[in-house]
Order: structure tokens, then C-alpha cells, then sequence
């Protein structure tokens, strides 16, 4: 889909630096991708912290997850 978009030169550039990406199109594609991860991320943290996981607290019951 194009779609045009005025984009702050500066941010783009600090985007793009953090990145370690070298077009526009690409540095937008994976910044969208990096806020996805992080909604999906921060979706399991609160469901596993709104739940009784107090078993994940116990060294004997977790020595054999790693």
C-alpha cells in the first residue's frame, strides 16, 4: 500500500540510526514492526502478572525450566 506521509527528517535520521536501517521505507517498516512486538510483549506480561504465579518464584519448581 503506498501511502504518503510528511516524516520529521531528524526523527527518521535517529530512527534509522537506532535501527541500523538505510531507507525510509525500510526504517518505517521495521519501527512498525518493533511497536508490534512490543504490544504483543507487553500483552503476555500483564496476563502472566494478573494471574497467581507464585510458583514461578520458587527456585525448586523452576530449576528444571532452564
Amino acid at each position: 500500500m503506498r501511502t504518503v506521509i510528511d516524516i520529521d527528517k531528524e526523527l527518521l535520521q535517529v530512527a534509522q540510526d537506532e535501527l541500523g536501517t538505510s531507507s525510509m521505507k525500510e526504517t518505517v517498516h521495521v519501527a512498525l514492526v518493533e511497536v508490534a512486538e512490543r504490544a504483543k510483549r507487553r500483552e503476555a506480561f500483564e496476563y502472566w502478572t494478573s494471574r497467581d504465579n507464585t510458583d514461578l518464584l520458587d527456585p525448586e519448581i523452576m530449576k528444571g525450566a532452564f
